[in-house]
């Protein structure tokens, strides 16, 4: 056995591993919340730690990788470093806190809260945000909230990179580190609020299939592997053994299958779509990727993997939605300009100001419909004059992301025989879509033309349709009945999706304006009778 000394911070943990353990391993061992969003496979080159000591030599595709970065003394990639002996290693600070955006719902109803006294929690698990909220029996809003990384990042940025880890590992050591996480967040929920924590007396947690089962420690390898079978589909009372807090009711909302979650039911709930007489379409353009159709009185759903680069995750200077985070970009009178949560100088690039440096660049023609970068040096496009970048690499993976979305809302539409004209509006959910521009979203494909000003954002819908649960009785029932009337379309088998992907991985050549019809090629491309 071989002693990795690892320091973040004021934090200094010495872990025992193999001779031979990469980083990584050492990182993950230590229990250190670090983010691998490509669990570890050397594809994302985001691992770089500061180390020395007994260490393997840099291999050609670490050294590669290094010199992306601007290699530095002492750098290296933990994803492909060994420790042959003792070593040092420092990685970086912890990230700030999410900003979790509630955007409060308000809804109609008695409040039927499932404690009778002290108070109750809602809990919503994404995967890459975990949001808390502290309520009281006798109100509607919350009175306290937070919002983490989840700290599974570790192993890996999506659900597939942490399902995977899961059959190599066992499901247990995900579902030891998000119960851990779950019992400071309600810990500190109780400090931010001022009660005792004693006093929090239910639960309801909500979250997508796969994070549900990681954290109830059921293996999620059905989820994955085709015929994809949920063995497990909730809706009930569970012990979610978080520590601290052991025994505790725990109330988790129903999945509609396997790759439609409880967050998808509750973001449902919240929004109310489904007693709307319109034809809605509510979309979480999240890690993974969600979204719901309620037209001609059914109520379609789909999922598609987007990545985490919307969320800010897997970028050269990505980040999530905290104080620094470059949040919107404009191009004004030939220059960029930019803004960040909190007015904090510029230290990451969050989902939105992806979308609006996209939408700039396409605008001052320094990026091609093709995707190609093509900045006056030839070079990464510097923002504003910040030290925040944007690669090649990241444009890609913006592509690939929203191509995604895109295609996912194309399929939804298209299977229910409908044309976007025949839709009355789009509501954007979660941590993204509250920042979202719609404008910017359709400059570069990820809404469709003339829906820039029928596009709302709603905040976090998940989480609010978790805390309509803990506080009525009826949003409960409510919340079974949209479980049950989920109609999931599949989209792994289907021609339509991956031809409408391929396609939306361009970005439009020309502005339409928001009132401007569908026309030409992209109405046909569309048309719902294509593939009957």
């Amino acid at each position: 056995m071989v002693n990795v000394q690892i320091a973040r911070g004021a934090e200094c943990i010495t872990v025992a591993v193999e001779a031979g353990t990469t980083l990584l391993a050492a990182i993950q061992a230590s229990g250190l919340s670090f983010p691998f969003p490509c669990g570890g496979n050397g594809r994302c080159g985001k691992c770089r730690v500061m180390a020395e000591g007994a260490l393997s030599p840099i291999t050609e595709p670490e050294r590669r990788w290094l010199s992306q970065e601007g290699e530095a003394p002492n750098s290296r990639m933990a994803c492909y470093a060994r420790a042959e002996g003792n070593c040092r290693l420092r990685i970086a600070e912890r990230a700030a806190d999410a900003i979790v955006e509630n955007g409060y719902i308000p809804w109609h109803g008695d409040l039927e809260p499932m404690y009778s006294e002290g108070y109750g929690a809602a809990l919503d698990l994404g995967t890459t945000t975990v949001a808390a909220q502290l309520f009281r029996a006798g109100e509607k809003r919350p009175i306290a909230a937070l919002g983490e990384l989840n700290r599974q990042q570790s192993y890996g940025g999506d659900v597939i990179s942490r399902i995977a880890c899961c059959n190599e590992r066992t499901v247990e050591p995900l579902s030891v580190l998000i119960r851990a996480q779950l019992g400071d967040m309600l810990n500190r929920l109780s400090r931010q609020a001022d009660v005792p924590a004693s006093e929090i007396r239910q639960l309801v947690i909500t979250g997508n299939t796969t994070m549900l089962y990681i954290l109830f420690g059921i293996e999620p390898a059905p989820l994955a592997t085709a015929p994809f079978r949920m063995e497990q589909g909730f809706g009930g009372s569970f012990d979610a053994g978080i520590p601290g807090f052991e025994g505790l009711p725990c109330w988790v909302p129903g999945c509609a299958s396997a790759y439609i979650g409880a967050d998808m039911v509750c973001s449902v709930l919240a929004s109310g779509m489904c007693k709307s007489s319109g034809n809605l379409l509510l979309v979480d353009a999240g890690t993974n990727g969600e979204m719901a159709l309620s037209a001609k009185g059914a109520l379609r759903c789909c999922s598609t993997a987007a990545g985490p680069a919307l969320e800010g995750a897997g970028l050269s200077c990505g980040g999530n939605a905290s104080p620094g985070a470059i949040d919107s970009v404009r191009l004004e009178n030939g220059a960029f300009a930019y803004t960040t949560i909190g007015n904090a100088a510029a230290g990451s690039l969050c989902g939105s100001g992806l979308i609006d440096a996209a939408a700039a660049l396409l605008e001052a023609g320094y990026l091609h419909s093709s995707g190609k970068l093509q900045t006056p040096d030839g070079g990464d496009f510097f923002i504003g004059g910040s030290r925040v970048y944007l690669s090649q690499r990241d444009l890609r993976q913006l592509q690939l992301a929203k191509a995604a979305i895109r295609a996912g809302m194309d399929t939804l539409i298209h299977e229910s025989g409908l044309r976007y004209e025949d839709l009355d509006g789009i509501l954007l959910c979660g941590g993204f879509g509250s920042r979202l521009r719609p404008s910017s979203a359709e400059r570069i494909g990820l809404i469709p033309p003339g829906f820039s000003e029928k596009t709302m954002a709603i905040g976090n819908a998940a989480g609010n349709g978790a805390g309509q649960i803990l506080q009525s009785a009826a949003k409960r029932r409510e919340a079974q009945r949209i479980a049950r009337q989920m109609e999931p379309v599949s989209l792994s088998a289907s021609p339509y999706f991956q031809e409408r992907y391929l396609a939306s991985m361009r970005f439009p050549d020309c502005v339409r304006r928001s009132s401007a019809p569908l026309c030409g090629r992209a109405a046909q491309d569309l048309s719902p009778r294509r593939y009957r």
